[in-house]
């Protein structure tokens, strides 16, 4: 179980990650490629796969909405 403080923290990581890439000229790629880094931020245990990979590539059909 997490303390308090390790979720603030994985908290403010993923809002600066999150923060750093929402800008006008981002691509749909840097956007997945942010929410994919704040998630395994999220992810507190160090022995878990990490819910996002990376290197993964993101079809244009996950990024838009029914």
């Amino acid at each position: 179980m997490s303390t308090k403080a390790e979720l603030e923290e994985a908290i403010g990581e993923a809002v600066e990650v999150l923060t750093g890439a929402y800008a006008p000229e981002s691509t749909r790629e840097d956007l997945a490629g942010a929410v994919g880094k704040a998630l395994n931020v999220l992810e507190l245990e160090d022995d878990s796969e990490p819910i996002c990979d990376e290197d993964e590539e993101y079809p244009d059909e996950a990024l838009v909405g029914d």
